[in-house]
């Protein structure tokens, strides 16, 4: 009669499978990490396209102008009169705030270029925007000051604390929406190229929003 062998791990051995998948566990992390992380910001490409869509037909009802002050916030404009259902989309996935019902009503999301002066209004037909694909319309922002996205953007200083600057958020890159209907990813070195009506964007808020970066 044969007798049945049993085999038990060892106690090393145990320790060296745990060792093994440790080692394992922390070499793919931050890849998953990574990963995740470029979901996200294919998803708030996406958001931002839609957004833009909504604004040209707002701009297309009105003259083929846009603007964002402190009198009328442009998320609010868009949600109030039907150019969006879902306000999910005005927020970037990878910030703070995430959705629109915790945006305080359309405050803390992207960031729009901002102006109180009529003849710096974004036109879709001026002749000076004839380079459309530089000039953005709206973008990933924080305000570094309050540690929320906002959705007016002022990127010619870093000292006025309730506008928004462009957030290298997504890996050192901030998603922005143009004139021209596109929208993409842009580095520190790319955002030299980048016009905020009616001069050049000149700040960035780092990825961590702990500090802005001058551009140029």
């Amino acid at each position: 009669m044969s007798r049945k062998i049993e085999y038990r791990f060892t106690l090393i051995e145990v320790l060296v499978v745990i060792g093994v998948i440790s080692i394992l566990a922390s070499l793919l992390l931050p890849s998953l990490g990574k990963a995740k992380e470029r979901v996200k910001a294919i998803h708030c490409l996406n958001n931002q396209k839609q957004t833009g869509l909504a604004i040209q037909s707002y701009m297309s009802d009105f003259s083929f102008y846009f603007a964002s002050s402190n009198s009328s916030k442009w998320t609010t404009n868009l949600m109030l009169n039907s150019y969006l259902s879902n306000g999910d989309i005005l927020c970037c996935p990878s910030s703070k705030i995430p959705r629109y019902a915790d945006s305080a009503s359309g405050w803390f999301t992207y960031g729009a270029i901002y102006t109180n002066d009529a003849s710096n209004c974004i036109q879709m037909s001026a002749p000076q925007f004839a380079h459309a694909s530089r000039v953005y319309m709206l973008g990933c922002s924080l305000s570094i000051e309050n540690q929320k996205p906002m959705f007016r953007m002022f990127a010619q200083d870093d000292v006025s604390e309730n506008y928004g600057r462009p957030h290298l958020i997504h890996q050192q890159k901030v998603n922005m929406y143009f004139l021209d209907g596109h929208a993409e990813g842009k580095n520190m070195a790319t955002l030299r190229d980048v016009v905020q009506v009616p001069n050049w964007v000149k700040y960035a808020a780092d990825q961590s929003g702990s500090v802005y970066l001058k551009i140029y």
